[in-house]
């Protein structure tokens, strides 16, 4: 998967530097639902839904047809909660049973995303996309898949200069994410998931160069 992302972009980085067509510059922003999937619940480790919201910059061009190439370079805020229980490692003394300790975590999660799509108009207004997200969560220290790709597919409107879109986002595979340092309770703020996510994004063009 690293490398059908780093192709692909070696090839849109070519295309735009050699052709003399004119190439779109823009500004993107978005604001999503994020419903991280969990493929194993353990007891006491629940997750609950977030949200998100980020803003980034785009380039885009015709490639043939109706069909058009995008990447951009975006900033991605993320949060959502998990439930812990742990064992605090203390005894009870009426019941004789381990004391636990349990609570909800809240996850921020800031991210550099890499957007690589592909646009089909099925109308002069309407199109429909799907491309490869690759992805860098930078507020954490242990982290086991750095990048992390996602697939994305959806549809939108270009009517107006504001074009807008609803996109379904999804992780190939679940990541993990912790601080190294124990919290007092013992346990680590972090959680593995699949990202898993509805997107709504708007764009608004700011030039057309030559190149």
């Amino acid at each position: 998967m690293k490398q059908v992302t780093i192709i692909l972009c070696l090839l849109l980085g070519s295309y735009f530097s050699f052709s003399q067509e004119k190439t779109e510059f823009g500004i993107s922003t978005e604001g999503f639902w994020f419903m991280p999937h969990k493929e194993t619940i353990y007891r006491g480790w629940e997750i609950k839904n977030g949200f998100g919201a980020g803003i980034g910059v785009y380039a885009s061009r015709d490639l043939f047809w109706r069909v058009s190439s995008e990447i951009g370079i975006a900033y991605r805020f993320k949060q959502m909660q998990q439930h812990y229980l742990v064992d605090s490692g203390s005894i009870d003394p009426d019941s004789g049973y381990p004391i636990s300790a349990e609570g909800w975590d809240k996850l921020p999660m800031h991210y550099v995303v890499v957007p690589v799509h592909f646009k089909m108009l099925l109308s002069k207004s309407f199109f429909v996309k799907g491309g490869i997200e690759t992805t860098w969560i930078m507020n954490y220290e242990a982290v086991n898949e750095k990048p992390e790709f996602n697939w994305t597919v959806g549809f939108g409107s270009q009517k107006n200069k504001l074009k807008w879109s609803v996109n379904y986002i999804k992780g190939f595979k679940e990541q993990g994410f912790s601080d190294k340092q124990a919290e007092p309770d013992g346990h680590y703020k972090g959680s593995i998931n699949r990202n898993n996510m509805f997107q709504l994004q708007l764009s608004y063009p700011i030039g057309q160069f030559k190149f």
